[in-house]
């Protein structure tokens, strides 16, 4: 005899086992953050501010966001959805008329991370936030 609810006796314990399995991530997530939060000269500070990108190599030029900014660096998403490794490029970042160069240190899903070589003055910095800052 079949039982009607056999599926939702079912999906419980694997909707439970998802939840559970998404907080344990979760937790993991913010630990890493704070355990490495010392590791970083400069406060970040998170952003949405339209950008570009350009590759000082081969003057090739980027669309995007960047969505964390510090004096020290930035983290940019290209608009196109396919982000190459670009670990140790040269390149020059500009927000409105702000442009600083830098290198792409890390290649991740969420974009590039930049440290920048002429950091943002505090001016710099309050224009950004002013008009880009995220509030959380």
């Amino acid at each position: 005899m079949n039982n009607p609810h056999a599926h939702e006796m079912q999906a419980k314990p694997v909707n439970e086992l998802v939840a559970k399995q998404s907080e344990t991530l979760r937790r993991r997530i913010d630990k890493d953050q704070e355990k490495n939060a010392h590791k970083r000269k400069f406060q970040r500070h998170p952003t949405f501010a339209v950008a570009t990108l350009m590759l000082l190599d081969n003057s090739h030029i980027f669309d995007g966001v960047v969505t964390e900014v510090s004096s020290g660096g930035v983290k940019f998403r290209p608009a196109s959805s396919f982000l190459q490794e670009r670990n140790g490029d040269r390149v020059a970042v500009k927000i409105d008329e702000i442009q600083s160069s830098g290198v792409i240190r890390a290649s991740r899903a969420d974009g590039y991370g930049i440290q920048l070589l002429d950091k943002l003055s505090p001016e710099e910095m309050d224009h950004i936030l002013q008009n880009y800052g995220v509030k959380t």
